[in-house]
């Protein structure tokens, strides 16, 4: 039996002030990324695109690709897309759905933090 395979990914937005933040899941004082498993029948950006349809509010066919890396957690390969919300006027609090709390807009601070905690190759240039 194979081990099961996951993959994960963050959206990049303007905040009011101009400056980049990303999506990010807190997890026992710690930050992570969206993540999910890989399903047989799927390439990993469907699935992870397809987590995604289930937490922001705006269209998925908004974000753009911005880049893939591979992050090593817990001794696995985990493949990172990072999206970009292109239009800087759109509001931060009208991209995620209301239900999530888990889930916030944080500084690249705290990106650098979560960062930390994953084992990355490749360290997208934000």
């Amino acid at each position: 039996m194979t081990e099961k395979q996951w993959v994960a990914g963050t959206v990049m937005a303007h905040n009011p002030e101009g400056k980049y933040v990303f999506l990010v899941k807190k997890e026992n004082d710690k930050f992570s990324f969206p993540s999910t498993q890989i399903l047989s029948e799927q390439t990993g950006l469907a699935c992870i695109l397809e987590e995604l349809k289930k937490k922001l509010a705006i269209d998925i066919h908004s974000l753009n690709l911005f880049e893939l890396t591979n992050a090593v957690v817990d001794g696995t390969n985990v493949p990172l897309f990072v999206f970009e919300i292109p239009d800087a006027t759109i509001q931060l609090t009208d991209v995620l759905k209301s239900d999530l709390p888990l889930l916030s807009w944080e500084k690249s601070g705290v990106l650098i933090e979560t960062l930390e905690n994953w084992k990355i190759s490749g360290v997208p240039q934000f």
